[in-house]
């Protein structure tokens, strides 16, 4: 449908060009020109029906993808394609018209005991699933649902008379994990329990699930706690230049004073981009015009295209998204650049978006109220400015670490190690796990790397980079054109090639030997 969008937009600025300059006037146009400027009076008609760029309102809710900067993305083929994005988030309905060519993997998340062991999850009696069907108990879209669209999703609706949502990465590769149950008032319905905590999401468990699968994307558009046995799971997404995109609460409640993390809550682990939402004026939404230093970018969630009801059937309004949208919005964008610069890792990425937003102007500036975090995303910037030139340490986690440092209340928070003090830092019932250690051992590990691709460059060697921390995740070396993890994939590919053209070559081998010995027994 990507192909059809674009032809349909040329066709259509074709017929606008040519009427501006008069091809389409009078009796000496040519029949060509005619049959032009009929196709782009008939498309003008059309295409709010096949959610165009261009083709619409600038009101109808869906500015963050139907851009300028959008449209030039995708006639340059940049479209999320061969980016692996995860999305932790609730229950999606599968057949959804505007994910139905969406490249999506579902996979129902892992929940826990308070034991610790993996347990069932039941929602109303019943296990719960990786998705629903569209009028399932009555829903049509869930939370779930919202997010992969404005990720992937192609603009398509129950209705054509109604727009849809659409994503600026429609090409990538979602693996969605269902964490929780669909609710048409809520964005989260939880596991059935007798009592609070007998089952509940595995967090870190489900990050490490998105790990393993080579995404270079977490969406976690959540807010939530964590228990000290998910840290393991989000520091391993850490080491592997993974980038986490995380919703701050919509609410006006004060966060902390300074950017310096708190690992207790999924939103503002070390290292994750949380963000705010503002709208296309970059005015802070009313629920995210509050002091939270843990904020780091500001991303589009407010006057956006949204489902009114989650029961009605493609109902969609315009209104707040909340940072829940502002967060997917991000996520989509920053496929785009993975895609544009192959070579960069995800810390270079983020390098790039802070540094790059359109209050930054190359260098990273906080907010000195603390409400926009280092500034309003900047997607042109994003594909223009290449990210390789930045060092591959998570600039986020970078700024907390040494922020908290700072701070005597904050000072001990990640530099704990469990076997000297399994207690933690703070009172009972305001304690840091002391596995918060592992994010300033994280920490360090990034910077220790990076000093050794400088020592590479400084010494004249050549693919340095095959000694920065994303590349060393793993614990061995790897060439930069093999990020993460895809080293194991280019080698099995390029065994995969060398046994097929051995097999071929010894086809090919008998068939010229049957050709020659019976050409010998026709001769004799």
């Amino acid at each position: 449908m990507l192909d059809a969008i674009l032809e349909y937009q040329e066709m259509f600025e074709d017929g606008v060009r040519m009427q501006a300059s008069g091809e389409v006037s009078g009796y000496m146009v040519s029949r060509w020109s005619r049959v032009k400027a009929g196709c782009a009076f008939a498309l003008a008609c059309v295409l709010p029906c096949a959610f165009t760029p261009g083709a619409f309102a600038a009101d109808d809710g869906r500015w963050p993808v139907v851009n300028d900067t959008v449209a030039a993305a995708w006639k340059q083929g940049i479209d999320g394609s061969g980016v692996k994005v995860a999305v932790l988030d609730t229950q999606a309905v599968e057949d959804y018209p505007a994910l139905k060519d969406a490249d999506i993997t579902y996979r129902l998340g892992r929940f826990s005991g308070m034991d610790g062991n993996e347990v069932e999850c039941k929602v109303g009696g019943r296990p719960l699933t990786a998705t629903i069907k569209a009028g399932d108990d009555g829903y049509y879209s869930s939370h779930g649902t919202d997010m992969l669209s404005w990720i992937v999703g192609d603009g398509g609706n129950y209705t054509l008379d109604k727009a849809g949502m659409l994503g600026a990465a429609p090409k990538a590769r979602i693996l969605h994990i269902t964490t929780m149950g669909t609710s048409a008032t809520a964005a989260t319905t939880l596991c059935d329990a007798k009592k609070l905590g007998d089952a509940s999401s595995d967090n870190g468990a489900d990050v490490r699930t998105a790990v393993d699968w080579g995404a270079r994307i977490i969406n976690r558009s959540q807010s939530g706690g964590l228990d000290d046995t998910d840290y393991a799971g989000y520091v391993d997404a850490l080491r592997h230049g993974i980038i986490m995109v995380g919703a701050r609460a919509n609410d006006t409640t004060p966060g902390l004073d300074d950017l310096t993390g708190d690992p207790r809550s999924m939103e503002t682990f070390p290292g994750v981009v949380m963000v705010n939402s503002v709208d296309e004026s970059g005015t802070l939404a009313s629920t995210s015009d509050v002091m939270d230093g843990n904020v780091a970018v500001l991303s589009y969630g407010a006057n956006v295209l949204k489902p009114i009801n989650y029961v009605a059937e493609g109902d969609n309004r315009v209104g707040n998204g909340g940072t829940s949208t502002a967060a997917a919005v991000l996520s989509s964008y920053l496929a785009l650049a993975m895609q544009k610069w192959p070579d960069a890792t995800g810390n270079q990425i983020i390098q790039s978006l802070i540094r790059n937003t359109k209050s930054g102007k190359g260098k990273p500036v906080i907010d000195p109220e603390r409400k926009r975090g280092f500034g309003e995303v900047d997607l042109n910037a994003l594909l223009t400015v290449d990210p390789t030139q930045y060092k591959d340490v998570n600039p986020i986690l970078e700024y907390q670490m040494k922020a908290a440092a700072q701070y005597p209340a904050l000072k001990d928070w990640y530099t704990q190690d469990c076997k000297t003090n399994p207690d933690g830092v703070g009172t009972a019932a305001d304690n840091v796990p002391c596995e918060a250690g592992l994010i300033g051992r994280e920490y360090e590990r990034q910077q220790a790397a990076w000093k050794k691709v400088e020592q590479c460059r400084s010494d004249g060697g050549s693919d340095c980079m095959k000694y920065s921390a994303t590349n060393t995740a793993d614990g061995e070396t790897t060439s930069t054109k093999t990020l993460g993890r895809k080293g194991t994939f280019l080698v099995s590919t390029w065994l995969a090639y060398m046994i097929a053209g051995g097999v071929t070559a010894l086809i090919a081998g008998v068939v010229i030997a049957l050709i020659f010995v019976h050409r010998r027994r026709r001769a004799d």
